[in-house]
């Protein structure tokens, strides 16, 4: 071979290889780029979840622990869209109304799940393997048509009066057992300087008048249905009136104070702490979740009794209500959403959620939780003289609403006839806006 054959020889055979490298490099490069971007398809993206509930249901340790726990073991986090305690049923209601709802509801159900269309806007969570975990008591207010609608994560406790034993003690008082005795006590404790009852009138909602629509459904049977039917007016009711009148007597006797007009709920820890003020009407759960968080050591200066609120004869506790996690299911994240909900429903980390916090629960799997030791010292008492809150139930109940003419009915600014007037006019024209058939028509 000529000295230019051997070198055109030379040249392709470099060429050759110099080509072939290049392919691999290509080849190379090409996978990599697949197997990243394969990589980040399957990575899953962190989200943002928003959470729209009652300013004062945000703080409390079962739904702070709950979201810890989330965000520590997840990639993804709650932002909160805590909403005023006076206003948060109407401004979620005219939220979902418009549609601008949150990734997550909270809300107590009962017949005020009617108002945010859920069969529309929620996820129908009958299904879900958690259900079955579920205690009986609190599956009614978590439904809508044969429908299940929320998680109940909240705590499950009495309400009764709180009482401070150091004070009973001193004085020498004793637990009442009638309405009669319990007016006795209050006049005892006025005449030695102490306020019988704290009453946050100023934040209006801490009246509680649901306490004595339990009292007014127990003397009434059938309450409930005629007032959704219409077929009833609370006006008409003698139970009902007695207990408006009940708080007209005790604030004219200046049973909650001279002052009661200008107490909020934010400071009854400090006046339970101060000695000022004997009782209060709560939950038993309140004394750790609240009380014991500002003062250490002071739940344990409290004792449980029942409520007098209403007739001569009232003397109740009232059972559990639950606030319930919903699913926006129209939402951006809904499906990251339920998986927020699956993950929150596991046992185990629902018992991480409950462990050692003085409250009962609405889930079989939890044993970690405890129970408080008001409940557990008068738990026979409470257990024959406790029934769950009606007024979920009744249609366009509104706790801050009908506190309000609760409220100028005690002061005095009103009659009874006309506060219960009131009450009636505002449920009926939450009744009509919903379109139930028989509040269209005048009876």
């Amino acid at each position: 071979m000529g000295k230019t054959g051997g070198y055109n020889v030379w040249f392709f055979r470099i060429f050759a290889g110099l080509l072939l490298v290049f392919a691999m490099l290509f080849l190379f490069g090409c996978s990599a780029d697949k197997n990243e971007s394969e990589s980040m398809m399957g990575k899953t993206q962190s989200v943002t979840l928003t959470l729209m509930a009652n300013q004062d249901w945000t703080v409390k340790p079962i739904i702070k622990r709950a979201i810890a726990l989330y965000e520590d073991q997840t990639s993804n986090r709650i932002e909160l869209q805590a909403l005023p305690i006076d206003t948060v049923d109407t401004l979620i209601s005219k939220r979902v109304a418009i549609g601008e709802i949150t990734d997550l509801v909270m809300h107590f159900g009962g017949a005020a799940l009617s108002d945010l269309h859920p069969e529309r806007n929620f996820f129908d969570m009958s299904g879900e393997e958690w259900v079955e975990d579920l205690t009986d008591e609190v599956k009614p207010r978590l439904s809508k048509d044969g429908r299940l609608y929320g998680l109940p994560l909240w705590e499950a406790s009495t309400s009764g009066t709180l009482y401070n034993k150091r004070i009973f003690e001193n004085l020498g008082l004793q637990v009442p057992e009638t309405q009669e005795e319990f007016f006795a006590l209050c006049e005892r404790l006025l005449k030695a300087g102490i306020v019988p009852v704290y009453l946050a009138s100023k934040d209006v909602w801490p009246l509680m008048p649901q306490f004595g629509m339990d009292y007014s459904a127990e003397r009434t049977p059938g309450l409930v249905e005629a007032l959704n039917a219409n077929k009833v007016n609370l006006a008409d009711v003698p139970a009902v009136q007695e207990v408006v009148d009940w708080y007209r007597t005790m604030y004219v006797r200046g049973y909650f104070g001279s002052d009661s007009s200008n107490n909020n709920w934010d400071g009854l820890p400090a006046a339970l702490h101060s000695g000022d003020y004997a009782m209060v009407m709560s939950w038993d759960v309140y004394l750790y979740s609240d009380l014991e968080v500002k003062y250490p050591g002071l739940s344990e200066d409290f004792g449980l009794m029942p409520l007098f609120v209403g007739g001569k004869d009232a003397k109740l506790y009232e059972g559990p209500n639950a606030a319930m996690i919903m699913v926006n299911k129209n939402g951006n994240h809904a499906k990251e959403a339920m998986e927020f909900i699956r993950f929150l429903a596991q046992p185990d980390v629902l018992n991480n959620v409950y462990r050692n916090l003085k409250t009962g629960t609405y889930f079989d799997s939890v044993t970690t939780n405890q129970l408080t030791p008001q409940y557990v010292q008068n738990k026979e008492q409470i257990v024959s003289l406790s029934s769950p809150s009606i007024t979920p139930f009744i249609v366009g109940y509104n706790q801050y609403e009908m506190a309000k003419w609760v409220q100028q009915a005690m002061t005095g600014t009103i009659t009874t006839r006309e506060a219960l007037n009131g009450m009636d006019n505002y449920r009926k024209q939450v009744a009509i806006d919903r379109g139930i058939p028989e509040f269209q028509y005048p009876r």
